[in-house]
């Protein structure tokens, strides 16, 4: 894998903001960043090529203080150098430029549930982009607690979590439980007996045991408490049934 530049960590950086802000259900903000992160996904492959392919006017005396190349102009730059967009994700790229400088400098007129629903295809893109043309995973550009957010919007993660359990079959000994971490389910491998090993996120910091309050066995943390192990539906029940208690008291019951 080739070493992160500016370009690539910056667009890393606006990525997981958007990501974050899709959470938040800020779709302002997620487009915005989401759009920013593709084109400076975008511009890294200029960059590979040369640098000054990103410059707006490659002819200029004074690059240094030249502007980038727009978004909307990028597809036609990278096919110009032989990288050709298909016309489907460059036509994205193009309709979502148009919506981020509506946010920006307009009130936004867009179509708030196409924009919904376009927004994951846009996200796609810049992950099958990573891998296709910056030779960089998805899995090994996002921060482990957004791979849940990543299953849910995107197809090309779908590639990535196949690939994570045909590992887990070669080792063997597959659970059925999906990940605490990441929530991938078919990529845990149990070894050692209790240990859990995913073979996505590659999180080693769970058990699989019988929990001592409700005897299921399952993947949780391991707890010392009275030397057993409680699952995490157990941990969560009995916090709520303190904090139920505080409250009892606090009422005078």
């Amino acid at each position: 894998m080739i070493r992160e530049s500016t370009v690539l960590s910056s667009a890393k950086e606006f990525l997981i903001e958007a990501l974050q802000n899709i959470n938040d259900k800020k779709l302002n903000f997620a487009i915005v960043h989401s759009v920013t992160a593709a084109e400076l996904v975008l511009k890294e492959r200029l960059a590979r090529i040369h640098p000054t392919l990103m410059s707006k006017n490659i002819d200029s005396k004074d690059l240094i203080r030249e502007q980038t190349v727009s978004l909307s102009n990028l597809p036609q730059r990278l096919q110009n150098l032989g990288i050709i967009l298909p016309p489907k994700e460059a036509k994205l790229i193009r309709t979502f430029a148009d919506w981020r400088n509506q946010i920006v400098h307009h009130m936004p007129s867009f179509n708030i549930k196409a924009a919904k629903m376009q927004l994951p295809q846009l996200l796609d893109f810049i992950s099958v982009f990573l891998r296709r043309d910056l030779d960089t995973p998805l899995e090994a550009f996002l921060p482990k607690q957004l791979y849940k957010t990543a299953n849910g919007l995107l197809e090309e993660w779908g590639r990535v979590v196949s690939t994570a359990r045909e590992i887990a079959k070669k080792k063997g000994n597959v659970l059925p439980n999906a990940c605490p971490d990441c929530g991938a389910t078919g990529v845990l491998c149990l070894h050692d007996d209790k240990k859990v090993h995913c073979q996505l996120c590659g999180s080693r910091q769970y058990h699989y045991d019988h929990c001592v309050e409700c005897g299921r066995k399952t993947v949780s943390v391991f707890s010392s408490f009275d030397n057993g192990n409680y699952c995490d539906d157990c941990i969560d029940a009995a916090g709520d049934a303190y904090i139920q208690m505080l409250i009892d008291i606090e009422r005078g019951k």
